[in-house]
């Protein structure tokens, strides 16, 4: 177990260079293997749930090699292997495995993919989406058989705008005979990194960032070099903290994919200065504010723990709302334990500000959770120990070092 030691109430100051999306990383590494010819990808975190997947995908016999943020996948020896065993279970992502075989091999064993308790986040959409394309699915106690006879394009409806289905969906169809449309989809700026990347391949995408994408089926995809996108999730935790405690610029990043985070904090009392691919933010007069946690163009679930640490500095009460992922509350008992009054109930919280926050021993549950309770011993008196900190490595590359580089007074020690 790691524990990270936070000494609050330092003042941040500087620039914070934001790595590939996570989002992005995980369902690009599976495309991959849509085709037997080398794919480059770049601007790749080096997180532990990427080197999950990569695990994986070595598994069922890509060869990857790393150097720096460049990943190289040749995938000329993957095999259908069953994946029964606790490598699935360890990512959510694995989820793509499933579009990645039946796409390919026409036929695959992928057991229950894993990650974190949030809130119910069932695999119906996914199978009704892989169902409507031409595969077939049976689940024997946990592990899902899959097998196709033909793919065949066809209109697939997302009861909810799903992410993970969407892109479930599109490694399929961009294989599938014909044309798919695929209604309701996400319009995250991941799906349309990726759906750049199949679309280097070969694949025929239409309309990704809007929510309904049309792809024109082709029996055989090449190899190709893709940059990944930066990671908003990584830049708004940061712009959270700087919008509590200083002056922070993230650099390397998509203002554009930003700004329903600058939204938010901006109503919160933070100033912004935005360029072309940087964002700098600096400590206002702080107030408090309502979110309520939506698909993208709203406040997206990922920050919803961080902005939760942020609301305990105004005074007066702040409601935040979160029915996306009802559980992704785990943080608040923690923050509990360091003097916050908070009040939580089914998927909100009521978030009273203002109280003097006291350095304490407190645990980390998940990543995003984590990122936040660190927030809270920034902004707590006294020394903060976050037990289980390694969580954090899932999610953030290089968490600990950034925090030193603009003023944090942190550090880790394994036990």
């Amino acid at each position: 177990m790691d524990i990270l030691h936070i000494v609050g109430q330092q003042r941040l100051e500087g620039t914070v260079s934001i790595s590939g999306s996570k989002q992005s990383a995980i369902p690009c590494l599976a495309a991959a293997l849509l085709t037997d010819e080398t794919v480059v990808l770049e601007g790749v975190p080096d997180i532990l749930d990427v080197a999950t997947m990569i695990e994986i995908i070595e598994a069922l016999g890509a060869k990857v090699t790393r150097q720096g943020d460049m990943v190289t996948i040749d995938p000329s020896n993957v095999e259908p292997m069953p994946l029964t065993g606790m490598e699935t279970r360890k990512l959510r992502g694995s989820v793509y495995l499933m579009s990645v075989l039946a796409a390919r091999f026409k036929q695959g064993v992928v057991g229950l993919p894993g990650g974190y308790a949030i809130g119910p986040r069932p695999l119906d959409l996914h199978i009704k989406a892989l169902e409507r394309l031409g595969v077939s699915m049976r689940n024997e106690q946990g592990v899902y058989y899959l097998r196709a006879e033909e793919l065949k394009g066809n209109r697939v409806y997302l009861d909810l705008p799903s992410f993970g289905a969407t892109i479930s969906a599109l490694l399929v169809a961009v294989m599938a005979e014909g044309t798919t449309v695929i209604e309701n989809a996400a319009c995250d700026p991941e799906v349309v990194d990726v759906s750049t990347m199949l679309a280097n391949m070969g694949a025929n995408v239409k309309g990704a960032g809007t929510d309904e994408i049309r792809i024109k089926g082709t029996p055989h995809l090449v190899g190709c070099r893709h940059t990944l996108i930066p990671d908003r999730m990584e830049a708004g935790t940061f712009l959270a903290m700087g919008a509590c405690l200083g002056k922070v610029t993230v650099e390397n990043v998509i203002p554009l994919h930003l700004e329903s985070i600058i939204q938010k904090l901006e109503r919160f009392g933070a100033k912004f200065e935005i360029g072309d691919e940087s964002v700098t933010v600096e400590t206002g007069e702080k107030r408090p504010i309502d979110i309520r946690v939506f698909h993208y163009g709203g406040f997206p679930s990922d920050l919803q723990p961080v902005i939760s640490a942020a609301l305990l500095l105004p005074k007066g009460a702040s409601v935040v709302v979160d029915k996306l992922y009802p559980q992704r509350f785990r943080h608040v008992q923690e923050m509990r334990r360091m003097n916050a009054r908070i009040t939580h109930e089914d998927a909100s919280i009521i978030i009273r500000g203002g109280e003097k926050l006291l350095g304490t021993e407190i645990e980390a549950k998940d990543p995003r959770g984590a990122a936040a309770l660190v927030l809270a011993g920034m902004l707590a008196s006294g020394e903060t120990s976050l037990l289980n900190a390694e969580v954090l490595d899932k999610s953030y590359e290089r968490f600990d070092e950034k925090l030193k580089g603009i003023g944090a007074l942190v550090w880790r020690e394994t036990v």
